[in-house]
């Protein structure tokens, strides 16, 4: 359901950018920014999402170590669960920017936290 609601608003935001386009030459520079757009978001906030995903991992687990033999199983799978968003969080944030700023024509160094020339 979060997967549908981040899709949406990423198709939201093209769709805004594309609506204020007048010609075919301005939706190319349009594409840029949304491309740069969601460059950017994904550079700045991936990277302290996986970071927080790691400390609530440890929190429920060893929270969850204080209660019975079924919701030690449960905090178990819920902090496995973190931890392989985490690591998936972890791997966007180092591989995603490069990816889309070398499909919007822009530069990216691993650890900035922008993409430069769109």
């Amino acid at each position: 359901m979060k997967k549908l609601g981040v899709l949406m608003a990423l198709f939201l935001l093209g769709s805004l950018i594309f609506a204020e386009t007048g010609s075919a030459s301005e939706a190319g520079t349009n594409i840029k920014k949304v491309l740069s757009a969601i460059c950017n978001l994904s550079a700045g906030l991936l990277g302290p999402i996986a970071f927080v995903l790691f400390a609530l991992a440890g929190v429920v687990y060893a929270g969850s170590q204080f209660f019975g033999a079924e919701a030690r199983a449960t905090g178990s799978k819920w902090a496995m669960t973190m931890i392989t968003g985490a690591i998936v969080a972890f791997l966007l944030w180092i591989i995603g920017p490069m990816i889309i700023s070398e499909l919007g024509g822009g530069t990216y160094r691993i650890g900035t936290s922008a993409c430069t020339g769109f």
